[in-house]
């Protein structure tokens, strides 16, 4: 109750911790605290938690009743829903949402993205007009292309391939097509990747990867080389052998051969002799850094975070590079163990977990926004024994690019 705790760093957290295990035993006394509340997060904190706890009725019911925090409440049903495809709307929320959504400002848009999320035909009808008008901020079309992508709805299915051609909305309708198992989606995403600029070419190979008739589609590109095989990561081969077979290797190569380590060290050992790193320039080095590494890797507080932290490593000892580079499952945290997840309707996740609950895991895919996935949805999870890192990275880089790679980590 104490409204000069808001901007506290600490104390509303605190008070969090100790009120949550009792929501999902005790939701009767949780709705209680929510009108006295005078905190925002454990209002909104309160309401999601409860809907996770499987009590939305409940807590539509309680709108229903009150009028005080609406907008926090309505903020933590958004959030309790994110990714949760499992759910139809509750009886109540019909004729609540017809009160919500005639009042203005934030109360009216919250109540419109939940209903989007119960799958409401009519929220999802006021989402495409959004989407489709150009003269609508960008930042309002955006999220409505991403919630519509959310439930696989249909309507947008049948639109992507006209948003395709919206420049300011392009790379977002290249990701969100890894949501549809549409064959015709891949031949539009190949047909025009020349045209694509380098962050869109990106987005196109993770959509190609994610699906078994895009991968193979991917695969079919690579033979006839309308896409370079430079495009493609190390990490993302791995993954193509995962959802394409057999027939991937046929045109790519090996993949997941452990090589000969004696040979690999001997082979770039005279590779990096301390006169060729002596004439290596490391910003070129940063640039191979920023392509080949950078997606999973930080250093000097630019670049990913799927891998270990590189800025305080032993990187001025060759052998410890090496080390990590040809034998990157030598020494692995679980953390960082490759994870394989497919779902029923066939789409391949490869990443690490980084959150997990009763109902839902999120993984962190390199180059990629991170994903929730339903449990129900998995059809398939295995943890590998092995690094995220693929085995090959030196090898997919020209001797000149290793020794300025080498040269600007150490």
């Amino acid at each position: 109750q104490h409204a000069e705790d808001i901007t506290d760093h600490n104390l509303p957290k605190m008070y969090w911790f100790g009120i949550e295990p009792l929501v999902k035993s005790e939701p009767e006394l949780a709705l209680k605290l929510m009108p006295k509340s005078n905190i925002p997060l454990i209002t909104n904190y309160l309401s999601r938690r409860l809907v996770d706890a499987n009590e939305t009725e409940m807590v539509i019911d309680f709108i229903s009743k009150n009028t005080k925090n609406h907008k926090n409440i309505l903020e933590g049903i958004r959030d309790g829903l994110d990714g949760r495809f499992d759910l139809k709307a509750p009886k109540n929320w019909a004729s609540v949402y017809q009160k919500l959504k005639i009042q203005k400002g934030e109360i009216s848009k919250l109540s419109q993205e939940i209903a989007q999320k119960f799958g409401d035909t009519e929220a999802s009808e006021n989402y495409l007009t959004v989407l489709k008008n150009n003269k609508t901020p960008l930042a309002q079309r955006k999220q409505a292309l991403n919630s519509l992508a959310a439930r696989k709805r249909i309507e947008l299915q049948n639109e992507l391939p006209n948003l395709f051609n919206d420049p300011k909305l392009r790379l977002e309708v290249i990701a969100v097509m890894a949501n549809y198992d549409q064959e015709s989606f891949a031949k539009l995403l190949i047909t025009n990747y020349k045209n694509l600029n380098v962050f869109e070419k990106h987005q196109a190979i993770q959509t190609l990867s994610s699906r078994p008739k895009y991968g193979w589609q991917l695969t079919q590109a690579l033979k006839n080389q309308s896409i370079p095989k430079s495009d493609i990561p190390a990490y993302t081969a791995r993954q193509l052998l995962r959802v394409v077979g057999s027939g991937f290797i046929e045109v790519w190569g090996p993949i997941e051969q452990e090589q000969s380590l004696e040979k690999a060290y001997t082979k770039y050992h005279n590779i990096l002799t301390p006169k060729a790193l002596e004439m290596g320039q490391s910003i070129k080095g940063e640039a191979v850094f920023q392509k080949s590494c950078a997606s999973c890797h930080k250093m000097y507080g630019k670049g990913g975070n799927i891998g270990p932290e590189l800025t305080g490593s032993n990187r001025g000892n060759l052998d410890y590079l090496l080390f990590n580079v040809l034998n990157p499952s030598g020494e692995i945290q679980e953390d960082y163990k490759l994870v394989v997840v497919t779902t029923r309707d066939g789409r391949t996740y490869s990443g690490n977990v980084i959150s997990e609950n009763e109902r839902q895991i999120t993984m962190r895919m390199v180059g990629q926004e991170a994903a929730k996935i339903d449990k129900s949805d998995i059809q398939s999870r295995e943890v590998m024994p092995s690094s995220l890192m693929p085995v090959v990275i030196f090898e997919t880089l020209k001797e000149e690019e290793v020794i300025n790679l080498v040269k600007y980590m150490q």
